[in-house]
């Protein structure tokens, strides 16, 4: 069946392109539903043979595969009669292998020949918002050093990459500084000696002087010969791959003479290895709303000498905030909507259609031109990754964590002999981020992604693949026929029912986002239904109890509950065995059934609930209760937060849990400290640590470690007292994050810290006792992000010269003794926001406009006050461009 399965999808990866033929079109859907068809006769046999269960006796184990062979051997028995079916579908399909050999020699040709239809040029009035860049882009074609160098241009489909460098390239200012120049169209297909003819054609045409005569040598040669000891300019246009640009640079001789080489590319990474030095990339980012507005008028409203006629601009600005600042979008959604007659109801009625009209043949299917390149150049598994981004709603940002659990669970990433299935799964989401089809909504410290998401523009086109490809059913915007295999199933904002004529018995993966009520009846039928599912993600989902049939899905992988209202989870856990995630993070659950410790594929434990009302309390965050047994858990990576409680046993346990990655404990208690780091030397993957003690007075035990300890370490959070700070954490060499909370030391722990070489982000909160903190001369050199709070006797802040030369972000908060400005504050230059909670009213006044010490942070952008009054906060904006 496995076979047969691969043959399926080989079949399909084979015509990918669905455009050529109805016939073809037909003949891949069939084997889709043939593949789908061996993917649950595969499951239901995983379904139906005896799970691995827990069992501590060999009679309990015995009588449970009794019962289990009597329940489920008519089911295996019918598994016989659906593999004949698949089999003779098979045979089907294998009878019109000639068909689909004439088809995919057919496609294959095609595929070599030219590229997709081109983007529509941005004219030069067009190029709204890249005016500094361009001029930096201009002055470094004809800055005057000799050396051969190359700039790269970056950006996603449709974000006017090709026309930016247009613009710039024909200008006669720029033309007229080289002796030759030509524009190579590389693309995908890239084919080498092709591209060196055409290459070598243009150049000698652009001094008018005939193509080199045969003299036996290969187009290499005679291009390198041709342009040694001339000044030259070639445009390399869309470059996809390293490999191409690894071609192409050795026949581009560097003569010294000024000469210049252009790529234009989607693929950040492929920008990073052209470019001459990072100041020669060029990243066209979205354009900011204001100048998306412009480019728009221009498009819409020509004949107005681009001004909105105030009927429409509502739906104007509706139309254009949809479009996120891709030129290409707005170019062409302005253009279609100048056709249209100027009425408020056709204008909403084209907004409400904007994810229809991207199909082929309508008026935005440019659009869809544009990204489909980058669609057909992904792997099967990167494709996949991609089209997941299908489920979430519109302006949905995606946290990083979630997203690659997610891919584990339905195994688009699977381990390697070198990484975990959540490494390969991180890869895969660099490699979409990298080649711009996935957008960054914010990065954590580390300049990891945080949550991530896909444009309104691609994510439309990526809803019209998944309808093409059967890959997900997005409900309520859905039209689903009765025979259609629902595979992914997200319902969204207001549907509260699901159609009653359609089933539901295949779908592997079922999402409710941002429902804001929902049909219990119609949901637990739903439920019912469900045999194969891997993936239940009710993240925020209006839901009070675990829905008790959950319990009987067998296959399930991934089950989140995040966000919901749920306070137990019932004991029947036990026969999830396949589960891999349990998200039950913001949710009311308190202790865990002892049975979870027989979830022995358990990977990802997330347990806890945050209580903030004003700031970070001591008490602010809520940990489980977790049964003994947990050390059974052996594939666990992270666990967080587990409430310890007074015994120890719990933490001998730990020390069998040598996979984990993250580790969170609340409730650590007196008497604690040796078996915690007993346990933790044998964890040598661990990355992050966060221990909290019982109580705000009571000292956390973080003595010597008997062996080194955990290397890997890059977050670190003590929560309570300390004696003194411990000594082995200057050795953490990988720490990135540390934060320091109600330690109450005697002595500064700064001295200690500064030992941290790689130190990212320092959280200092009610940590030191003493009245003064001083970062020394040249210490934290990496530091970006400061947070000092809750220092009730600190009254100066001294920074040297040299000390934090790249923080960017500096907080203070309720520090109500200091009423100056940090000395050599000035000295920070590469602070970019400066934010205060609570601060002395002194304090305050010394940073206005006209306030004594308002010189020495002239030069932070941003400067935001917030105070708490009367439980809510009042906002003052000190920047400087406020204040002008």
């Amino acid at each position: 069946m496995e076979s047969w399965l691969r043959y399926m999808k080989a079949l399909m990866e084979d015509h990918p392109d669905l455009k050529t033929s109805r016939r073809l079109e037909d003949q891949v859907y069939k084997v889709r539903d043939i593949a789908y068809d061996i993917e649950d006769v595969l499951e239901e046999f995983m379904l139906h043979s005896p799970p691995y269960l827990f069992h501590n006796h060999g009679i309990s184990r015995t009588v449970h595969n009794i019962l289990h062979q009597a329940y489920h051997g008519f089911p295996l028995n019918a598994i016989s009669e659906k593999i004949s079916r698949i089999k003779r579908s098979i045979d089907d399909v294998r009878s019109q292998q000639r068909f689909f050999a004439s088809a995919g020699s057919s496609s294959n040709s095609r595929n070599r020949g030219p590229h997709p239809p081109a983007s529509p040029l941005l004219l030069d009035d067009e190029m709204v918002g890249y005016d500094n860049e361009k001029m930096i882009f201009a002055r470094q074609l004809v800055d005057g050093e000799k050396r051969l160098l190359t700039l790269a241009v970056v950006g996603p489909g449709g974000s006017g990459k090709t026309a930016f460098v247009k613009n710039v390239f024909w200008k006669r200012g720029i033309m007229g500084r080289f002796d030759c120049h030509a524009w190579v169209q590389v693309s995908q297909n890239f084919q080498k000696e092709e591209a060196f003819v055409n290459m070598l054609r243009q150049l000698c045409g652009s001094r008018k002087e005939p193509y080199p005569i045969d003299d036996g040598t290969n187009t290499e040669a005679k291009l390198r010969k041709y342009l040694t000891g001339k000044r030259f300019i070639v445009v390399l246009d869309d470059i996809w791959r390293k490999e191409v640009w690894d071609v192409i640079k050795y026949v581009l001789p560097d003569s010294f003479c000024g000469s210049r080489i252009i790529v234009t590319t989607r693929s950040s990474d492929v920008a990073s290895v052209c470019a001459s030095s990072s100041p020669l990339v060029h990243e066209l980012k979205e354009l900011e709303w204001l100048q998306g507005w412009t480019l728009f008028c221009r498009k819409a409203f020509p004949e107005r000498n681009g001004e909105c006629p105030s009927e429409l601009k509502d739906c104007s600005k509706r139309i254009v905030t949809r479009c996120e600042g891709l030129p290409l979008a707005i170019v062409t959604v302005g253009g279609a909507l100048s056709q249209i007659p100027r009425l408020p109801n056709e204008w909403k009625s084209f907004h409400d259609s904007i994810g229809c009209e991207t199909r082929d043949g309508s008026s935005l299917s440019v659009i869809s031109n544009a990204l489909l390149p980058g669609y057909m150049d992904l792997s099967s598994n990167l494709k996949c990754c991609f089209l997941y981004f299908s489920v979430f709603p519109e302006d949905y940002s995606v946290e990083r964590g979630r997203l690659i659990r997610l891919w584990v669970a339905e195994q688009f990433a699977v381990r390697t002999d070198s990484k975990t299935a959540e490494e390969v799964a991180e890869g895969y989401l660099k490699e979409l981020i990298q080649r711009n089809l996935v957008h960054v909504s914010n990065r954590d410290f580390d300049g990891k992604p945080r949550n991530c998401r896909v444009l309104n523009p691609v994510l439309n086109f990526i809803i019209h693949k998944c309808k093409d490809e059967n890959f997900a059913s997005i409900f309520p915007r859905e039209s689903t026929s009765r025979n259609q295999k629902i595979r992914r199933l997200s319902v969204h904002d207001s549907c509260t029912h699901l159609p009653r004529d359609i089933g539901f018995s295949g779908v592997r993966s079922m999402f409710l986002l941002r429902l804001l009520e929902i049909s219990t009846p119609n949901f637990e039928k739903v439920l019912r239904e469900l045999k194969l599912v891997r993936v239940l993600d009710f993240q925020g989902a209006p839901i009070q109890e675990v829905p008790k049939d959950i319990t009987r899905l067998t296959l399930l992988k991934h089950l989140s509950f995040r966000g919901t209202k749920i306070n137990t989870i019932p004991s029947s856990i036990e026969k999830l065995s396949y589960l891999e995630t349990l998200d039950l993070k913001q949710t009311d659950v308190t202790e865990l059934p002892k049975e979870i410790s027989h979830l022995h594929n358990l990977r990802h434990l997330f347990a806890y609930k945050y209580n903030v009302d004003d700031y970070v309390a001591f008490d602010s965050v809520q940990g489980v209760k977790m049964p003994h047994g947990i050390g059974n858990l052996t594939n666990l990576q992270n666990l967080s937060l587990m409430k310890v409680g007074k015994k120890v046993r719990i933490l001998e346990e730990l020390k069998s849990l040598t996979k984990l990655r993250k580790l969170g404990l609340t409730g650590l208690r007196r008497g604690h400290g040796k078996e915690l780091f007993t346990s933790i030397e044998h964890m040598p993957e661990l990355r992050t640590l966060d221990l909290c003690s019982n109580t705000k007075e009571e000292f956390l035990e973080l003595g010597e470690m008997r062996r080194r300890p955990p290397l890997s370490l890059e977050r670190l959070y003590l929560k309570g007292r300390l004696k003194q700070f411990p000594s082995w954490i200057s050795s953490l060499h990988n720490l990135l994050r540390i934060g320091l909370k109600w330690s109450k030391m005697q002595r500064s722990p700064l001295r200690d810290l500064q030992e941290l070489k790689n130190l990212v982000e320092l959280q200092l909160v009610d940590c030191y006792i003493g009245g003064e903190l001083i970062f020394e001369a040249s210490s934290f050199k990496k530091l970006k992000v400061l947070l000092i709070e809750d220092f009730a006797e600190l009254h100066t802040i001294v920074v040297q010269n040299g000390a934090m030369p790249d923080v960017k972000q500096i907080s203070l908060r309720r520090c109500p003794r200091v009423t100056i400005v940090p000395l050599g504050m000035e000295n920070l230059a590469k602070v970019e926001e400066l934010t205060l909670y609570d601060m002395a009213q002194g304090f305050t006044a010394r940073v206005r406009k006209n306030g004594i010490d308002r010189a020495m942070v002239t030069h932070i952008p941003v400067i935001h006050s917030f105070t708490l009054r009367n439980r809510s906060w009042s906002f003052e904006n000190l920047s400087d461009s406020f204040l002008r």
